[in-house]
């Protein structure tokens, strides 16, 4: 069965505001178990945030809090968590 996943992003943006980037996924589901979704949602919302980001294992000015992922328009930096 063909499904739509609607996928929300949390971006803090480097100005301090936060951006909620929206997405649509098409997922095929294999089985009628609702876990499927969540799986299926997971993955696709990974995908997209290889896509638009980029993760830093580097300290800026000495401080731990600065690792995470950025975006690759350098406008912001995403929260890690999804919402379907």
């Amino acid at each position: 069965m063909k499904t739509i996943c609607f996928i929300s992003i949390l971006i803090l943006n480097l100005d301090g505001s936060i951006l909620q980037d929206k997405h649509e996924a098409p997922i095929q589901l294999e089985t009628e178990h609702p876990e499927e979704i969540n799986i299926k949602c997971s993955e696709e919302a990974e995908k997209i945030k290889n896509r638009i980001s980029t993760h830093t294992w580097e300290y800026i000015k000495g401080r731990p809090e600065t690792q995470g992922f950025y975006l690759n328009d350098g406008s912001g930096r995403l929260v890690i968590g999804y919402l379907y």
